[in-house]
C-alpha cells in the first residue's frame, strides 16, 4: 500500500550535497522537488523507500536528519542560507563517513504527536497572544528576526501534525517542508528541527536575535545605571534630557565610568525610556496629603476602625460576583449607608475620540459650562436611598453658586438626614441603619454654643468686659440677618456648660448671686475648680498652639484641650439622627478611598460623557439623573 509521500520525487536528497550551481546547470532548481504538485520528475519515490513506520526512513532523508557535532550550530547562528559550504563541499562518501559516526539524540528523534500538538497550541499563543477579554491579538512584540524563526518552528509542528499534511507524522520531511516555506533550504530544516525539539522539551527557549548586540547602550554598565538612577531622584520634577547630558559629562563622572565622548540629547532621551521614564502628564491618584498625620491615624485606629469592626459581624457581605456570603447574623441586620457629593459639568466630555488625521481644528467652548451638583447616599443592600418603586428619594440635586441656589450648607445636610431616616423607617424598619459621612466641615459642624478651648482666654475679663461665642445673628425664621453693606451681623452667646468627671455640669460663668454673674470665669479659674491647683503661672497657651509632643500639660489651653468633654462634642449631625435611632460615623480625614460610591460617580460619569454636549440646564440635569440611575447595583456591590 502506497505510503502518505507516494509520488515524492526523491531526486531532491540525491544532490543536497553538491554545490547549488550544479542544480543550475543541470536545469534543475534546489526546491524543486519539496512539494508533490513539483514532482513531475518521478525517478525514485518516498514509497521505494517507506516501510509502513511513522519515521521516515528513507535513506538520503535519514542522512539529512543526522546532526554532525562539528556543523551543528547555535539559534544565533541561523543564518538561512540554502546549504552550507561544508555541507557544499563535502562529497557522499565523505558526508556518509561522518554520519555514521553521529550518535542518537533527541533532536535527531521525530517527537510523540501529542506533545508537538500541545508545543504548537503554546507557540500560537505566543506568537498571537488573546486579549484577556473580547476578540482579537494582543501585540506579541517579537522582533522580525525572532519573528521568522518561530513561524517556521510553527509551520515545522503543522505539517507534522496535521493529518491533511502529505508529511503528517514524518519530522525529517516535514522540516524540509517548513524551510521550503520559508523560502530556505536544507541547513534551515536542521535548525528548525533543533528549535522545535527544545521548545517541546521547554516552553522557555526561543530564538535570539544576535544582531546589534557590537552596539550596546552605556546603560548596561550597572554601576552607571544606578548613578544615572540616584541623580534623577534628586532631581525630582525637574527631570530633562539636557540635566542627563550634563550629568554625564562631568569630570567625576567620565573618569569613574571610563567615559570618553559627550552624549546628545536624542541619546538621553532614549537612556530615560531603557530607565522606565515617559514624557506625559502625571497620573492623578487618589489624594494621600494627610493619611499618617498624627491626628489622623488617632481617629482611624481608635475611632472609626474599632466601630467598623463592630458593625462588620450584623452585616451582609457580597462577593465580587454579586454572591451573598451566607452566614448567621448576631442581633439585628446592619444596613450602612455611605453619603458624598458629585459635581457635573455641561461640557464635560471625552476629549479623546476617532478624528480624521485632516479634520480641521474647531473651536470649542470654553470652561466646563454649567454645573449640577448632587448629594446621595448609597448602600449595597439597596443601591441609592430610595423607596423601592422609586417615588420617594434621598438625592438632593441642586445649581450650586451664589446667583443660584447657594451651596449645600450644614442646614441641607440635616434636611437630607430628615429624608432619608423618614424613608429608612417606612420601607425598612426592621434594620438598623448607620450614616456614614466623610469629614467634610458641613458634616462637622457643632452647635454654636458647644465646648471649646481654643479662643478662651485665661483669667477672668476685666470690670465692664465679657468673653462669649461670635456667631451669625437669626430672625425667627433662623435666617441670617445681614447689615447694609450686605455681611452678615454678628453678636455674642454664651458657650454651653463643661462636665465634671462625675457628669456635674460646670458652668463656665460666674452664677447668680456672684459679683460677675454672667460673666466668664476664666481658664484658670476652670481647671482650678477640676482640681489642677493653682494655674497662675502656668502659660496660656504655647507659642502658635504648637505644644512641643507630648507634653499634655504644658499650658493651660493644651490641659483644657484634651479634657473628655472638650473633646468628645458631637456634631449638629449627630444629635439630630442619634435622637431619632440612627448611629452617624465619619470617614478619617483623608480617606475619601474608603467610601465605595465614588467608584458609583465614576460609573454614572462615564455614562454621562457618552450624551452629546449641550449647554442647556434642563438637558445637563436630564442625563445627570439618567446616568445615576443606570448605575447596575451589581457594580455597587463590588
Amino acid at each position: 500500500m502506497p505510503g502518505p509521500l507516494s509520488g515524492f520525487s526523491m531526486t531532491k536528497y540525491k544532490v543536497i550535497y553538491e554545490p547549488i550551481h550544479a542544480e543550475e546547470e543541470n536545469g534543475t532548481h534546489l526546491y524543486t522537488d519539496v512539494y508533490p504538485c513539483n514532482s513531475h520528475r518521478q525517478t525514485e519515490t518516498a514509497e521505494d523507500f517507506d516501510d509502513g513506520k511513522s519515521d521516515f526512513t528513507a535513506p538520503d532523508a535519514d542522512d539529512m536528519d543526522r546532526n554532525d557535532e562539528d556543523m551543528m550550530v547555535d539559534v544565533e547562528e541561523f543564518e538561512g542560507v540554502d546549504t552550507d559550504a561544508t555541507d557544499a563541499s563535502r562529497t557522499s562518501h565523505e558526508k556518509s563517513d561522518v554520519d555514521a559516526s553521529l550518535r542518537d539524540g533527541k533532536i535527531r528523534e521525530a517527537p510523540i504527536i501529542v506533545e508537538a500538538m500541545k508545543a504548537l497550541a503554546d507557540l500560537q499563543k505566543k506568537l498571537n497572544p488573546p486579549r484577556k477579554t473580547g476578540n482579537g491579538h494582543l501585540d506579541p512584540k517579537i522582533n522580525p528576526f525572532v519573528r521568522s524563526r518561530m513561524e517556521g518552528m510553527r509551520c515545522l509542528l503543522n505539517f507534522f501534525t496535521n493529518p491533511r499534511s502529505t508529511t503528517h507524522a514524518h519530522w525529517g520531511a516535514s522540516s524540509l517542508q517548513a524551510s521550503v516555506a520559508l523560502g530556505r533550504g536544507v541547513y534551515c530544516a536542521r535548525q528548525l528541527r533543533k528549535l522545535a525539539r527544545q521548545f517541546i522539551d521547554d516552553r522557555k527557549i526561543l530564538p535570539v536575535n544576535p544582531y546589534g548586540e557590537w552596539n550596546q547602550t552605556m546603560l548596561v554598565d550597572e554601576d552607571l545605571a544606578s548613578d544615572i538612577n540616584l541623580y534623577l531622584q534628586e532631581l525630582g520634577k525637574d527631570i530633562t534630557a539636557a540635566k542627563i547630558v550634563k550629568f554625564l559629562a562631568r569630570p567625576d563622572v567620565k573618569l569613574k565610568h571610563g567615559i570618553t565622548k559627550k552624549i546628545s540629547e536624542r541619546t538621553a532621551r532614549r537612556y530615560l525610556h531603557l530607565l522606565g521614564y515617559r514624557w506625559m502628564t502625571a497620573k492623578k491618584g487618589q489624594y494621600a496629603d494627610g493619611h499618617e498625620r498624627a491626628d489622623v491615624v488617632w481617629y482611624r485606629d481608635n475611632r472609626f476602625l474599632p466601630k467598623m469592626k463592630d458593625l462588620l459581624a450584623r452585616e451582609k457581605i457580597w462577593t465580587n460576583d454579586n454572591e451573598q456570603v451566607e452566614g448567621p447574623i448576631p442581633g439585628r441586620r446592619v444596613v450602612k449607608w455611605l453619603h458624598d457629593e458629585a459635581v457635573f459639568y455641561a461640557h464635560d466630555r471625552n476629549k479623546r475620540g476617532w478624528y480624521h488625521k485632516d479634520a480641521a481644528a474647531k473651536p470649542y467652548k470654553k470652561g466646563e459650562g454649567a454645573s449640577l451638583m448632587v448629594a446621595e447616599l448609597v448602600s449595597a443592600d439597596f443601591g441609592w436611598l430610595q423607596s423601592p418603586d422609586g417615588k420617594e428619594s434621598a438625592r438632593v440635586v441642586m445649581k450650586p453658586g451664589k446667583n443660584k441656589d447657594g451651596y449645600f450648607t450644614s442646614d441641607e445636610i440635616i434636611t437630607q438626614a430628615q429624608k432619608a431616616m423618614d424613608i429608612c423607617k417606612k420601607y425598612w424598619p426592621e434594620y438598623e441603619h448607620v450614616f456614614i459621612y466623610d469629614n467634610a466641615p458641613t458634616h462637622l459642624k457643632r452647635p454654636e454654643d458647644s465646648l471649646s478651648a481654643r479662643r478662651m482666654p485665661k483669667f477672668t475679663p476685666k470690670i465692664g468686659h465679657n468673653w462669649g461665642i461670635e456667631v451669625t445673628k437669626r430672625d425667627a425664621e433662623g435666617k441670617p440677618v445681614y447689615l447694609p453693606n450686605g455681611s452678615p451681623e454678628k453678636i455674642k452667646i454664651q458657650m454651653g456648660d463643661a462636665q465634671f468627671e462625675d457628669g456635674t455640669p460646670q458652668p463656665l460663668y460666674f452664677p447668680e448671686g456672684h459679683p460677675r454673674t454672667g460673666v466668664f470665669k476664666g481658664m484658670a479659674t476652670i481647671l482650678e475648680e477640676r482640681g489642677f491647683g493653682d494655674m497662675s503661672k502656668v502659660l496660656a497657651e504655647c507659642k502658635g498652639f504648637k505644644c512641643a509632643p507630648p507634653a499634655i500639660d504644658c499650658c493651660c489651653r493644651r490641659i483644657l484641650y484634651n479634657q473628655p468633654d472638650f473633646t468628645h462634642v458631637e456634631t449638629i449631625l449627630e444629635t439630630y439622627c442619634k435622637n431619632q435611632g440612627f448611629q452617624v460615623i465619619f470617614l478619617p480625614k483623608f480617606h475619601c478611598e474608603l467610601n465605595f460610591i465614588e467608584q458609583c460617580w465614576g460609573y454614572a460619569k462615564r455614562l454621562y460623557r457618552l450624551n452629546p454636549e449641550s449647554s442647556q440646564e434642563a438637558v445637563l440635569e436630564r442625563n445627570t439623573i439618567a446616568a445615576l440611575n443606570a448605575v447596575p447595583l451589581e457594580s455597587m456591590r463590588r
